[in-house]
């Protein structure tokens, strides 16, 4: 994660009006944007239209936000806030297992180098599976928790859920993984080197 005085200087250089800090705010995270945007919804033009508006709100409301030591987390939380509110705006549901389970699979960095190998590639498809038996929004705190690196008090607040649910909602879904992948012959911390 980004160091917290860096970002609070970032964020307030940004609040004060300077257009360089915001176009670099917006550089830094569109693409973790677009990609958690793909765990709450398949819907590619609302997620679009949702980072749009949020950075227009931002910019124009720059002077009465508030202050953040993260950048990454106060997006987040706002992104997935406004999708929330879009998508009850426009009676969308939620996508399928099966889009996030692509939307997941597509953005791990590891994908490209397990790929190289025919046996690599065997062990891909099985974790897609374990993956794909796992709620919604099990995949979700795995991503936030292991991919995009927040705490569980930051989880908490983005999946407006208690601390215990967090932990609880994580639990299971690791065990979930376990439980799968290790009926399926291989070793769970060589399946965890890679997915997290």
């Amino acid at each position: 994660m980004n160091n917290p005085g860096s970002d609070m200087l970032l964020w307030n250089t940004f609040r004060e009006g300077n257009r360089d800090a915001f176009a670099r705010i917006y550089n830094l995270y569109i693409n973790d944007l677009l990609s958690y945007g793909y765990r709450i919804t398949s819907n590619r033009q609302l997620i679009k239209d949702s980072i749009q508006d949020l950075f227009l709100h931002l910019w124009l409301r720059r002077e009465n936000i508030s202050e953040t030591d993260s950048i990454k987390y106060y997006l987040f939380r706002s992104l997935r806030n406004r999708i929330i509110k879009n998508i009850e705006k426009q009676e969308i549901q939620p996508q399928t297992a099966e889009s996030i389970l692509e939307n997941i699979i597509g953005d791990f960095s590891f994908e490209d180098t397990l790929m190289a190998e025919e046996t690599q590639s065997e062990q891909i498809s099985r974790l897609r599976k374990a993956i794909g038996k796992l709620s919604k929004r099990q995949q979700e705190v795995i991503q936030l928790r292991y991919h995009d690196d927040f705490s569980l008090e930051e989880i908490e607040n983005l999946m407006q859920l208690n601390n215990q649910s967090v932990r609880n909602l994580l639990h299971r879904a690791i065990s979930q993984l376990r439980i799968t992948i290790e009926m399926a012959g291989w070793s769970f911390p060589f399946v965890l080197s890679f997915l997290f």
